[in-house]
C-alpha cells in the first residue's frame, strides 16, 4: 500500500463523508428546502423591482445577489461548521479516531479529509444554488472578476470556521459539547471580535467576509442600495493601515486568515500524531505569539503614525473640537493591545506547560539518553524559557509604541519618567512570570480557580466599591491584582509624567478626576508592582522546588 499518497487525491475520508452525509434522500430533502428558499429570494427581489418599475432588469438582478450570498454563507458557515464539529465529536466519542490514527494515511491527509469530508453535504448544497448566481450574472452583467474575488475570500473564511470546529472537536474534553462550543466561537469571531476595530485593532474584522461583502459586492449594487449601504457606514473595504504603510484589503484578509488557519493546522497535525501532544510545540507557540503581536502592533502603530488612520477611527466625521491627539486615545490603544497580547500569552503558556506526569516522563527519557536536562522543544520541558521570550517580545513592542508616540509628538511631547516606565515594565514581567509559574505548578483546573479568585473577585469588589460607595481610591487598591487594572493605572501614570502635546489643556486624568478623590498615582501603581513582583517570586520559587524534587526522585 502506498503510504505517501497525496492528501488532495482520492482521500478515503472524502469518500466516507460523501457516503455518510450525501445520501439521496437527504440531498433531495435539503436541496428542495434551500433551492426553494433561494429561488424565492431571487424571484421576490427581481420580479418585484421589475414589475414595480423600481429599476432596470440588470439592477434588479444585482439587488437579488446579496440575498443568495447570505443563503450560501448560512449553509456553509453555520450548518457546515456544525456538521464538522458534530461529525468529529461523534467519531471521537465512538473511538473511531483511534482507528483512523492507526491507518497509514499521513496527518495532513487526515486533516484535509475531515475538513472537506464532514461538510460534504453543505458544499454540494452551495453548488446547487450556484445556477441562481449564474442567472444573475447573465441578466445583470455582474463583474466576474468581482464575483471571483468575493468567492476567494468567502471560501477562505469558510475554511477558518471549519478549521475552528475541527480543532474544538479534537481538543474538547467533552466531545458532545464540541458542536455548541464551535458555534459559540463562530459567533465570537464573526460578531464580537470584529468590534475591536473601533479601538484600532483591525485584524479581527478581516477574519470574516464582511469587509469584502460590503466592499466588492457593494460596488456592483444599484445606486439606491449602494447609497443605503454607504449611509450605514458599510464602506470598510479599503486599504488597511499596516505600520507606516497600507496593505490591500484582500491581501490583508488572506494574511490574517492564513495565519489563523496555519496555527490551527499545526494543532490538528500534532493531535493526529498523538492525542496527548500539547496544542503547540514550544517553537510553534513562539511563532504564533509573535504573529499575534505583529498584527496587533501593526494596527496600533498605524493609528499612532498615520493621520488618516487616526481620523478614520476616532474622528470619522471630523467633529473633534480639540487640537491634536489626546493621551486618552493612546491609553485606549495600549490597553487594547495589552489585553489581546495578555490573552494570547495566557492561552499559549497553558497550552505548552507540561503536567506533573508529563514532566516525570521527560525526566526519565532524558536520563535514558544520559542528558542532564529535558530538550527545549519537548512537551515535557518547562515553559519558562518560552515565557521569557514572549515577555521580552511584549515589552519590546510596548516600548516601541511609546517611543513612536513621543517621536510623533501628537500624544505626548516628552518621554515618561524612569520610575513610571519601570513600573509598567516590572508589572508586565512579573505578571508574565506569575502566570507561567502558576500554570506549571498546578493543573489547568487549579490554574482556573487561582485566576478566578485572584483576578475576578478583586475586580468585582472594585466595581462594587466604586459604584455603590464611591470609594475610588480603595477600589483601585483592591483591584490591583486584576492585570488590566494594575497595568492600566500604571500606564496612565506613565503618560501623566510626560508633557502634554501642544494645544491640549484638559489634563491627564484617565481615572476619577483629582478634584473628586485624592488619588496618589505613584503609591497605587507601586502597590501593584510590589504585589506582583512578590507573587511572581513566590510562585517561581515553588515551581523551582517542585522541579528540583522531580529530578531528585
Amino acid at each position: 500500500m502506498n503510504t505517501h499518497r497525496s492528501p488532495f487525491v482520492l482521500n478515503p475520508l472524502w469518500v466516507k463523508g460523501l457516503r455518510e452525509r450525501c445520501r439521496l434522500k437527504h440531498m433531495l430533502t435539503w436541496g428542495i428546502i434551500w433551492l426553494t428558499l433561494g429561488t424565492f429570494v431571487f424571484l421576490m427581489t427581481y420580479i418585484t423591482m421589475v414589475e414595480q418599475e423600481v429599476s432596470s432588469k440588470a439592477d434588479a438582478a444585482k439587488a437579488a445577489l446579496p440575498g443568495i450570498l447570505v443563503i450560501q454563507a448560512v449553509i456553509l458557515m453555520l450548518f457546515g461548521t456544525g456538521a464538522v464539529a458534530s461529525g468529529i465529536s461523534k467519531e471521537r466519542d465512538e473511538d473511531l479516531l483511534a482507528y483512523i490514527r492507526m491507518t497509514p494515511m499521513s496527518p495532513t491527509a487526515k486533516v484535509v479529509g475531515y475538513l472537506f469530508g464532514l461538510p460534504a453535504r453543505e458544499y454540494l448544497l452551495v453548488a446547487a444554488t450556484m445556477p441562481l448566481v449564474l442567472i444573475i450574472v447573465v441578466i445583470s452583467g455582474f463583474s466576474l472578476y468581482t464575483l471571483g474575488h468575493f468567492y476567494l475570500v468567502f471560501f477562505t473564511s469558510v475554511l477558518v470556521y471549519h478549521m475552528t470546529a475541527l480543532v474544538v472537536g479534537m481538543v474538547s474534553p467533552r466531545p458532545r459539547l464540541a458542536s455548541l462550543m464551535s458555534m459559540g466561537l463562530v459567533v465570537l469571531l464573526y460578531f464580537a471580535l470584529p468590534n475591536l476595530s473601533r479601538l484600532g485593532i483591525t485584524f479581527f474584522e478581516f477574519l470574516t467576509i464582511r469587509p469584502t461583502f460590503l466592499g466588492l459586492v457593494q460596488q456592483e449594487l444599484p445606486p439606491g442600495l449602494r447609497a443605503v449601504a454607504e449611509s450605514n457606514g458599510m464602506d470598510s473595504y479599503r486599504p488597511v493601515p499596516f505600520f507606516s504603510g497600507a496593505v490591500g484589503p484582500t491581501v490583508y484578509t488572506l494574511l490574517v486568515q492564513g495565519f489563523l488557519v496555519a496555527s490551527m493546522f499545526s494543532i490538528l497535525h500534532r493531535k493526529w500524531r498523538h492525542q496527548s501532544n500539547h496544542l503547540f510545540s514550544k517553537p510553534g507557540a513562539l511563532i504564533v505569539f509573535s504573529g499575534i503581536v505583529v498584527f496587533t502592533l501593526a494596527s496600533i502603530w498605524a493609528v499612532i503614525a498615520q493621520d488618516d488612520a487616526y481620523s478614520r477611527l476616532f474622528d470619522p466625521l471630523g467633529r473633534s473640537q480639540r487640537s491634536g491627539r489626546v493621551p486618552e486615545t493612546l491609553l485606549v490603544l495600549l490597553m487594547a493591545g495589552f489585553v489581546i497580547v495578555c490573552g494570547a500569552y495566557i492561552f499559549l503558556i497553558t497550552a505548552i506547560t507540561p503536567s506533573r506526569d508529563r514532566t516525570k516522563a521527560g525526566i526519565r527519557q532524558a536520563r535514558r539518553r544520559g542528558e542532564g536536562r529535558i530538550r527545549f522543544a519537548s512537551d515535557a520541558a518547562s515553559s519558562l524559557p518560552a515565557a521569557l521570550v514572549m515577555i521580552a517580545v511584549g515589552v519590546a513592542s510596548a516600548t516601541s509604541l511609546i517611543i513612536l508616540a513621543v517621536n510623533h509628538g501628537d500624544y505626548i511631547a516628552s518621554p515618561p519618567s524612569a520610575a513610571s516606565a519601570a513600573a509598567v515594565v516590572l508589572l508586565m514581567v512579573s505578571i508574565g512570570l506569575f502566570v507561567q509559574g502558576v500554570a506549571e505548578s498546578a493543573s489547568i483546573r487549579v490554574f482556573g480557580v487561582v485566576v478566578f479568585v485572584l483576578w475576578v473577585i478583586p475586580f468585582f469588589t472594585m466595581i462594587i466599591l466604586m459604584a455603590a460607595f464611591e470609594a475610588f481610591r480603595a477600589g483601585l487598591y483592591v483591584g490591583q491584582p486584576f492585570p488590566p487594572v494594575s497595568i492600566g493605572f500604571a500606564m496612565s501614570w506613565m503618560l501623566e509624567t510626560a508633557a502634554p502635546p501642544a494645544g491640549y489643556t484638559d489634563g491627564f486624568r484617565f481615572l476619577p478626576p483629582s478634584d473628586a478623590v485624592d488619588l496618589i498615582p505613584p503609591r497605587i501603581a507601586y502597590s501593584g508592582v510590589i504585589g506582583y513582583v512578590g507573587a511572581a517570586a513566590l510562585v517561581q520559587m515553588i515551581r523551582f522546588r517542585r522541579r528540583k524534587k522531580l529530578w531528585a526522585a
